[in-house]
């Protein structure tokens, strides 16, 4: 009986998996935006027949979300990105002027970590993968432990078609013996360039690393309806954006605050289009299955369906139902529905008037959003302008279902399943992070006048011609 030491094979692994991705790196980073470009749309090309094989691995290894959700979310998202990526340039050449000087040039940042969270595997694979090879780079898997089987899946087919379509081996890599030593040894490696962290936050918190970091996980969401808002639409985009596959996705609404002279026809529309507003009894229920602590709620609750909450709360729903709510008074610390839960809960806040919804939102994204996301329904072109002046967010959705506008779906924001947080503080970017957020640029700098050529070492023929005339003057007087 041999005794295997889990550390020293994942350290070993790290680092064997950095020095490969180094080498590896040198070779594309002379590869130009077009050689690029093939091989992400061969990519997005060949991988569609088998999205529906990923997502039926990770509903049964995670048993989180809704695989129709799943489905129909990640053919549009593919649909969209596809359309976006075919617009950007992120290396090489990317900007001339009218006279053909090049002006900026993008340049591969390197070798890139990447920690993947457990929901939504297949989609959080594809895209981390697709973008760094649009940018050039050499990009290492980190799989959550909830979903290793089918982040390797998914690695391991793009991995096969973009090698056959000419991507240099050792670019793309999956981290198979994690241990907290192994992750720590790649994050704090001197060829890890920087690390994309959408999930395992604990590991980024344990590492002593020197490398920059884009924070892109996920946060409870607060949404504000306002007195000039069309209600059934705000509340029907509420509802469908929050229960949409159980909840799961990066800005899902988890905290309404409705004004007050409208409180009560927003909640008589919730309940009509399929929320179930808790009696205090069933709250409690509702908590003790949940157990909200430090931030963190059951994992066996996490991207579970409203119907699955009620039934083992054992609370009476009837069988439309798609959200379950938490009506509350006023937001106090304690407050155990203030905790992100990625699952169809609501809390839902009176405030009377916005001015009052404005300081809560700012309470609620200061104390458990880290700057995220932030939604508003107002057709009031004063208060859209405070809110957006005010509000220490990342991105504000107006007017829209938070979770698909935030990913750039049928809105002005760049097409994207990483959306940068932490605005308060940590991470380096709050914006949604798409493949030119791989890279760096380069400026080129021309005289304003244009090219002037350099003559300074060159003879002044105005100076030799005076001094041979001074001599044959003098000759001649001699």
């Amino acid at each position: 009986m041999h005794y295997v030491d889990e550390d020293l094979l994942s350290i070993q692994e790290a680092r064997i998996l950095a020095e490969t991705a180094r080498d590896a790196q040198q070779l594309i980073k002379e590869y130009e935006q077009k050689n690029l470009d093939k091989i992400v749309n061969q990519l997005l090309k060949e991988i569609e027949p088998d999205i529906s094989r990923f997502l039926a691995s990770e509903i049964e290894e995670t048993g989180m979300g809704n695989y129709n959700d799943k489905e129909r979310l990640i053919v549009e998202f593919m649909r969209a990105l596809s359309k976006e990526l075919d617009q950007q340039v992120c290396v090489g050449n990317s900007v001339e002027d009218s006279a053909g000087n090049i002006l900026q040039v993008g340049v591969p940042l390197g070798v890139i970590p990447v920690l993947l969270p457990a929901e939504s595997a297949t989609l959080n694979t594809l895209y981390s993968l697709t973008i760094g090879i649009k940018s050039g780079n050499a990009m290492i898997l980190m799989p959550h432990a909830k979903s290793q089987k089918t982040t390797q899946l998914v690695f391991q087919k793009v991995k096969e078609i973009c090698e056959q379509n000419g991507l240099p081996k050792g670019c793309l890599a999956c981290f198979t013996s994690i241990t907290e030593n192994g992750v720590k040894e790649l994050l704090t490696s001197p060829h890890s360039s920087m690390i994309l962290a959408i999930g395992n936050q604990n590991y980024i918190n344990a590492a002593n690393y020197q490398q920059p970091v884009i924070y892109g996980g996920s946060g409870a969401t607060p949404v504000f309806i306002e007195r000039s808002a069309n209600l059934t639409q705000a509340v029907k985009a509420i509802i469908e954006s929050r229960s949409y596959d159980c909840g799961l996705l990066p800005a899902a609404e988890q905290y309404l605050i409705a004004e007050g002279v409208i409180a009560s026809e927003v909640k008589e529309l919730l309940q009509q289009y399929g929320a179930h507003f808790l009696l205090k009894e069933e709250e409690a229920h509702l908590l003790a299955l949940l157990q909200p602590k430090n931030n963190q709620i059951n994992p066996l609750c996490i991207g579970k369906d409203a119907l699955w909450l009620a039934k083992e709360a054992k609370i009476n729903v009837a069988p439309t139902t798609k959200l379950l709510v938490s009506e509350q008074q006023y937001m106090h610390d304690e407050d155990p529905f203030a905790n992100e839960m990625k699952c169809p809960v609501l809390a839902f806040y009176l405030e009377p008037d916005w001015m009052h919804a404005c300081e809560k939102s700012i309470r609620l994204l200061k104390e458990k959003n880290n700057g995220h996301t932030l939604a508003i329904h107002s057709h009031n072109k004063s208060v859209l302008k405070e809110f957006a002046l005010k509000k220490p967010v990342g991105r504000m959705i107006v007017n829209a279902a938070a979770t698909r506008a935030s990913m750039g779906l049928e809105s002005t924001l760049p097409v994207s399943v990483i959306l940068g947080g932490f605005t308060t503080g940590k991470g380096i970017s709050a914006k949604n992070i798409t493949a030119k957020d791989l890279t760096y640029i380069r400026e080129i700098s021309y005289p304003l006048d244009g090219i002037i050529e350099d003559r300074t070492n060159e003879p002044d023929v105005n100076l030799e011609t005076e001094a041979l005339e001074k001599i044959l003057k003098k000759i001649m007087e001699k």
